[in-house]
């Protein structure tokens, strides 16, 4: 594991863990405890989630201050001073005892149950609202063998995530498992200099690190997960790297298909896909599969998958069902077999890797005072950036430049930045269904109307 300031061993990884262990479970932590950490430091986050799996807790790694459920009810709460105040007033502090040169030794020959809760995480990928789910001990093994191939041992790799992320948790037991190196902090710059073979990111985070840079000679390999990548973002990535691995995963199964870009012998880009360990079908509303060529819904399966959330029975209802996982995407398999996802089959948006309700946004514009009706969307022009747009219905008497600040700050407050639409554009009524329902493809098919019309008849 190398940081900016700090590199450690696998070994030092192992001693470190064991070191916490032992201070865990003189703390009274052990199988049924629910342990939380609030720290800036990566290695810490490690620490505690390796001494958990040595004494048999649970770990959530800390997201927000609102972020946390009440049922899940953190019994221990691991406190770095570092951090302006303790999350509870029981806090465990990390001092220096904890450090392998003082910690007393811990029998890690002592059976855990790999089948019971370790490692929570918090996801909205198939609704865009908050959920909870718990992986064994059993389930991140599985992943970061499947990764194998990626993960070889002695590769290196960087990652573009913060040490909270589900990005990071993942990358760093397959790092730890596969036995690679995991760079956290290193500048594009360095790449090269440092051996770099794969690099992970969303899409946000590398177009932020890549702004104006173009790798020469070509790094051999960059992953991109949480949102779909268009090709021609794919096809310009491939001046800087050999492959473009555009993932296709979620939190309830890991990665589960790849899409990879490179340029054949004349220098012209071609996809390939590759499946990993997991069965995916795309399929009908009746179940059975679709044609080639043909949209239909998603659905997936792997040894390692969860099965439900934490106490959202309909949320679990709607997504696992006869031991599948269905993400609530919708596909088509390509003549050359390679499966393209297309949308989604309600009314989440993936913006930038964040998964967004459009109920939610929807609901927080009608709440400003003068909104009559509101509909989000995701911006369809060919080539756009990945963004919102969205129509609102006023009334007469409102200050529609008023109306339209207080509905982008009703978003950003409760969603952040990145969820609020960058058109907001005042209209009569607000597309519906027959059944009430928003149609948010009536407004994406306005819009290209209008910008096409715009083409074909330019104003003077």
């Amino acid at each position: 594991m190398v940081f900016p300031d700090q590199t450690y061993s696998h070994d030092q990884v192992r001693r470190l863990g064991l070191a916490f262990a032992a201070k865990m479970q003189a703390a009274g932590i052990g199988p049924g405890s629910r342990v939380q950490l609030r720290t800036p430091e990566p290695m810490l986050v490690l620490a505690v989630l390796l001494g958990a799996s040595w004494v048999g807790a649970e770990f959530f790694p800390f997201a927000g201050d609102n972020a946390t459920p009440d049922a899940l009810k953190i019994s221990h709460y691991l406190y770095d001073p570092r951090v302006k105040a303790a999350p509870a007033p029981e806090s465990v502090v990390l001092d220096e005892t904890w450090s392998p040169a003082f910690a007393p030794a811990f029998d890690e020959s002592r059976a855990v149950d790999s089948d019971l809760p370790w490692l929570w995480v918090h996801t909205s990928g198939t609704t865009g609202l908050p959920k909870f789910l718990t992986l064994t001990q059993r389930m991140v093994v599985g992943r970061s063998q499947a990764v194998a191939d990626e993960f070889r041992p002695r590769s290196r790799h960087v990652l573009l995530a913060h040490c909270y992320s589900r990005p990071f948790l993942a990358r760093a037991a397959a790092a730890l498992v596969n036995g690679s190196t995991l760079y956290l902090g290193l500048a594009p710059q360095d790449w090269h200099a440092a051996g770099i073979d794969m690099v992970s990111g969303s899409r946000s985070l590398i177009k932020a690190a890549l702004t104006g840079v173009t790798l020469s000679p070509r790094a051999a390999r960059i992953e991109l997960a949480g949102s779909r990548l268009p090709e021609p973002e794919a096809i310009a990535l491939l001046d800087s790297f050999e492959v473009v691995d555009d993932t296709y995963g979620a939190s309830e199964t890991s990665k589960s298909y790849s899409t990879l870009w490179q340029r054949d012998g004349e220098g012209r880009p071609v996809a390939r896909g590759k499946m990993r360990d997991s069965e995916i079908h795309v399929i009908n509303v009746d179940g059975s599969l679709v044609a080639p060529g043909e949209r239909g819904v998603v659905r997936l399966r792997n040894p390692y998958m969860v099965s439900s959330y934490l106490n959202d029975p309909q949320a679990s209802a709607d997504a696992f069902r006869d031991g599948w996982f269905y993400p609530g995407d919708v596909a088509l398999v390509e003549a050359d077999g390679r499966l393209h996802i297309a949308d989604r089959s309600d009314h989440v948006m993936n913006i930038m890797g964040s998964k967004i309700n459009g109920f939610v946004v929807d609901q927080l514009m009608r709440s400003v005072a003068g909104v009559r009706d509101a509909i989000c969307f995701r911006n369809p022009k060919p080539g756009a950036e990945d963004e919102l747009f969205a129509f609102v219905v006023l009334d007469d008497s409102i200050n529609r430049l008023q109306a339209v600040a207080s509905a982008r700050h009703a978003i950003s407050e409760r969603l952040g930045e990145y969820a609020v639409p960058r058109v907001i554009q005042p209209v009569g009524a607000v597309p519906r269904r027959a059944d009430g329902a928003p149609d948010r493809a009536a407004c994406a098919a306005l819009v290209l109307r209008i910008a096409q019309g715009r083409k074909t008849n330019p104003q003077p």
